[in-house]
């Protein structure tokens, strides 16, 4: 290890990522000049922000999945969500391709029935509270909350 450069065959992006691991699960922002002064701290070298880049990618998939094959289990996950979880609901929003029979995905929005039934004991008062997820897709979060009279 006393002899890699930046530009080392064996200081490739698999290599990277073993280094990000441990990083990426503690703090999942993990900029990439961190990425590169962690890697300059286990190996002594300094790599360029592409290889940094590609190696925190790398290790984000391998912690969390592929965007891709997530989005690609999403259809059987809700299936079996709503076999597991009778009464619940589930909406999908799909823009069809124009001239093509392509749909795009947009959102899906599910909701259990314990807590369909549950905000018949709420308080008028719901609150909807959104947030941006970052990543591959840009997607919002919607979040309902109730306050039942136990407060």
């Amino acid at each position: 290890m006393d002899t890699f450069n930046g530009n080392h065959c064996n200081l490739d992006i698999d290599l990277i990522s073993l280094v990000l691991i441990p990083h990426l699960e503690a703090f999942i922002r993990y900029k990439i000049k961190e990425c590169i002064t962690s890697v300059h701290q286990e190996y002594g070298h300094t790599i360029t922000k592409r290889k940094a880049f590609l190696g925190r990618k790398h290790a984000f998939e391998i912690i969390y999945g592929n965007w891709d094959k997530s989005f690609a289990a999403l259809p059987k996950y809700m299936v079996a969500l709503q076999h597991f979880n009778p009464g619940t609901v589930v909406e999908w929003k799909l823009e069809s391709s124009p001239g093509k029979s392509e749909y795009i995905f947009n959102y899906v929005f599910w909701a259990f029935k314990p807590a369909i039934d549950g905000f018949s004991h709420c308080r008028p008062v719901i609150s909807i509270d959104g947030t941006h997820v970052y990543g591959k897709y840009d997607i919002k979060l919607l979040i309902t909350i109730a306050v039942d009279a136990n407060g």
